[in-house]
């Protein structure tokens, strides 16, 4: 196919995939009618200016395919853009349930990043409140049963800001567990109980667990008030054990920071030290080999394993790539996908924010396509 060029079409992307499903992202599209298409399953869209997503069902699982982008049939078709992707596996047994996270919600900030920062005018809604709404309801739409936010609700802890984040969270339509980042636990920071009560946000000071059909999702706490590092004790360190160790089956933990590879700190912000962290996982592996970790803190994405055990770090909401993430739980698997949040207004500001930390936040967040997109098979 002979590609026509076109400098309106910029950063085209397949940004996340399942194993019959891909969204498209992009920074810019010609204006007009577009066609997208992939495997025989096409989307034509009207395009507005500036940054766009569809997503594509219908796929064939486990192929590499071929995204073709043209202008509508009806407009005379012509090609504009390829890109090749694979959809992942489908994964062993039948399907059970799904669930979602989100991270970093930062309730109450005004602006993100440094070199240059970024701040928003206008909307009357801040980008974090609309950010958030829209990731829970486009997470409810896509079939998650349950939300878990792993920390970072607010910007300073203030109790219009736990008010706040627990209104949002209540509304979700859908139960939604809590554990708090260290900007919730900062310095004059409120006691967040009353205000989740009320809204019926479940949320406990002390390591829990909830059972879903085929897995146990386990809540730990590993924030310092007034400190941002992160810290695990020995007390909870073996709780945390005992909650993945009692489950019927796998064990899927969310805690908000994530571990350090060294004693020290290699990047910001800084996270779980190595020296509680080992200890941590070889518990976690010992009690149940079939355990996944996952965290947020960083605001980026990417996967890796730590003694053994699978740790899945996610991004913010409310900053580049602006996403939530999907959990789809098998007999003999979990799959997880990373979407970008899609309301138009949340995407504008998201892809405003890429170019922050002198144009290296976006690659550095966004991660490689597998830290987002995988299945973990169970043993």
């Amino acid at each position: 196919m002979r590609l026509r060029a076109d400098r309106t079409l910029v950063r085209l992307e397949v940004f996340a995939v399942e194993d019959t499903s891909a969204q498209v992202c992009w920074a810019s599209l010609p204006p007009g009618p577009v066609r997208l298409e992939a495997a025989g399953r096409a989307v034509e869209i009207e395009t507005r200016p500036g940054p766009g997503s569809v997503v594509l069902d219908g796929l064939p699982a486990g192929e590499r395919l071929t995204l073709q982008v043209s202008g509508a049939i009806d407009s005379g078709g012509a090609p504009l853009a390829e890109r090749s992707f694979t959809t992942l596996p489908p994964p062993p047994g039948a399907l059970l349930g799904r669930f979602a996270a989100i991270t970093d919600l930062h309730i109450g900030d005004t602006k993100f990043g440094i070199l240059p920062t970024r701040k928003e005018s206008g909307p009357a809604e801040a980008h974090p409140q609309r950010s958030l709404r829209a990731a829970l309801a486009e997470a409810v739409d896509w079939g998650a049963e349950l939300v878990v936010a792993k920390g970072d609700l607010t910007r300073s802890g203030r109790a219009r800001q736990f008010d706040g984040v627990a209104g949002l969270l209540g509304a979700a339509g859908v139960p939604v567990h809590v554990v708090l980042g260290n900007h919730d636990v900062g310095p004059r920071a409120a006691d967040p109980t009353a205000a989740f009560e009320r809204t019926g946000v479940h949320y406990d000071p002390q390591p829990s667990a909830v059972d879903l059909d085929g897995i146990r999702l386990v809540f730990g706490h590993s924030s310092v008030p007034g400190r941002t590092p992160g810290r695990i004790d020995a007390h909870q360190r073996a709780r945390l054990a005992q909650l993945v160790g009692e489950a019927a089956g796998p064990a899927w933990l969310a805690m908000h920071h994530y571990p350090q590879p060294l004693p020290f700190r290699t990047t910001k912000p800084a996270g779980l030290r190595s020296q509680d962290a080992d200890p941590l996982f070889e518990a976690l592996r010992d009690a149940n080999p079939n355990t996944m970790v996952t965290t947020g803190h960083s605001h980026r994405h990417r996967l890796h394993r730590r003694r053994g055990v699978l740790v899945a770090e996610t991004g913010s909401t409310k900053d580049y790539p602006g996403t939530w993430t999907g959990y789809s739980v098998y007999e003999g698997a979990i799959r997880q996908v990373v979407r970008r949040i899609a309301e138009p207004s949340v995407l504008a500001w998201t892809e405003r924010t890429r170019s922050t930390a002198l144009g290296v936040w976006g690659p550095y967040a966004a991660g490689r396509f597998e830290d987002r997109c995988f299945t973990e098979l169970w043993s």
